[in-house]
């Protein structure tokens, strides 16, 4: 029998795009991750067992959720209204419950836009993550793979890319090996998820150590290019309804890949797209 926590996982994972049990599951890396075989987390998501109230942060996170966001609250909330009891929880807990106000900057079209991107998109596990960023030379290849439809030998896109070709050799059997990428029969190989969104895990629910590298990849490669564009702004507001704004924000990055393409233009680059939202100070 099916509760509020439940239904509301259930609900909050196929709208961040995870179409089946199985899928969540292991796109966030199984057990290592959620803490719970793969049976346990069919028992949760059947309303037959509660996961920890300690574990919650690791569902936030896994499900793409903004800490303190209107769609975490949901989940928190939920939890809590499934072990109390729904009269307990209204009466004595709800009154002092700060949520903020559901999807307060959403709209019809975001909503349209963020489904048919999540038509297209692919999680990246936390262990096809750590091969990616094994060394700089796999970073590159990937990304580059990633956004072409062409097959490629390793040779002629280390030329490209500008590393080695041994280097390139042990990327692509490291990407081949993690099926981030395939081998044709020519013994080319290319990437079967070129021109779809990614999700790769938050940072939350990865070693340390592979975020810093993610992000020093991602950053020394920004560095080194042209900068076309920047728009910065400062403003005041309160933290708790700000919280509601980055899933715009977000969808706003995302909206950028429909100008992605997978072959070569005469004017084609590899463009970094970057959003940041930094705390200054209180005041």
């Amino acid at each position: 029998m099916r509760t509020v926590f439940s239904e509301t996982l259930r609900r909050l994972r196929k709208e961040a795009g995870f179409k089946t049990a199985y899928r969540f599951y292991h796109s966030n890396g199984g057990k290592p991750v959620l803490k719970v075989s793969y049976r346990m987390y069919l028992l949760i998501e059947q309303g037959r067992l509660l996961p920890p109230f300690r574990n919650l942060g690791i569902y936030i996170h896994a499900l793409r959720l903004v800490v303190k966001s209107s769609s975490a609250m949901q989940l928190v909330s939920a939890w809590l209204r499934a072990t109390l009891g729904d009269e307990p929880f209204r009466d004595m807990l709800e009154p002092f419950l700060n949520v903020p106000p559901v999807h307060a900057v959403a709209s019809p079209l975001n909503k349209t836009v963020k489904k048919l991107l999540s038509k297209k998109k692919f999680f990246i596990s936390p262990e096809q993550m750590a091969v990616i960023v094994s060394n700089r030379a796999t970073w590159l290849c990937w990304n580059a793979l990633l956004n072409d439809t062409a097959a490629w030998s390793s040779a002629a896109l280390a030329r490209k890319m500008g590393v080695s070709c041994a280097l390139a050799r042990l990327a692509f059997r490291k990407l081949a090996e993690a099926k981030l990428i395939k081998r044709q029969k020519d013994g080319t190989y290319k990437c079967l998820m070129a021109g779809a969104m990614l999700e790769y895990p938050q940072g939350n629910l990865i070693p340390d150590a592979i975020l810093r590298k993610f992000q020093e990849f991602g950053e020394s490669a920004s560095a080194a290019g042209e900068k076309i564009f920047m728009r910065r702004g400062l403003l005041r507001a309160s933290a708790l309804e700000f919280h509601n704004c980055f899933p715009l924000l977000e969808l706003n990055l995302e909206t950028a890949a429909a100008y992605g393409i997978t072959q070569k233009q005469r004017d084609s680059a590899l463009f970094s797209v970057s959003c940041d939202v930094v705390k200054i100070r209180d005041f």
